[in-house]
């Protein structure tokens, strides 16, 4: 239990630091664009990161950022419909580990794995697999719940799309620029 509760609140914070600080970019860049969907969606990094790394542990954390995020705190929804397209971004990174393993590629973390998680070409595939995940079932589901007053349509898809990989991309260098002179000194 421990480690549920230090995995789940490590992903909250880490995908609401990501919330934070795209929430800033957009407001900065972006200005209230008149569509949904990102070009740089960097939350969806951390449940892809989250989600390889840790697992289904990850999951409530980041289930909780996703209700926190567009707010800044965790509104009390009218109706439990809004509670879906949070809860199917979340899941969008799991499903697409289960299509893979459906596939005989399980992830692992050594090198006879089919699918390495320290290895970059690998996150790139589960980050494409669920980017259309999210970008498919997200779309769907605000158009059958009628969540959404804009029309929903391909372009639509694409924003969310090529912001879900754009986003985990920077993210990922970013980490990778950061992190190596610290993890480089630790292995010498």
């Amino acid at each position: 239990m421990k480690n549920f509760a230090t995995v789940s609140l490590t992903a909250f914070f880490f995908s609401s630091a990501l919330w934070i600080i795209w929430s800033f970019i957009v407001v900065q860049i972006e200005a209230s664009p008149n569509w949904l969907g990102s070009y740089f969606y960097l939350p969806h990094a951390a449940r892809v990161l989250c989600v390889v790394y840790f697992g289904w542990k990850a999951v409530p954390g980041l289930f909780l950022a996703e209700l926190w995020g567009p707010d800044f705190n965790i509104f009390e929804p009218h109706t439990l419909t809004h509670l879906i397209p949070p809860f199917m971004s979340v899941l969008s990174v799991p499903l697409a580990l289960n299509t893979l393993l459906l596939f005989g590629f399980p992830l692992g973390s050594t090198q006879e794995s089919p699918l390495n998680n320290r290895n970059y070409k690998h996150i790139a595939l589960i980050t494409l697999i669920s980017a259309t995940y999210n970008s498919l079932l997200i779309n769907l589901t605000l158009t059958r719940l009628s969540l959404s007053s804009m029309e929903i349509g391909i372009d639509q898809i694409g924003r969310f799309f090529v912001g879900d990989i754009v986003g985990t991309a920077l993210v990922v260098i970013a980490l990778a620029v950061t992190l190596k002179p610290i993890l480089g000194k630790k292995n010498s």
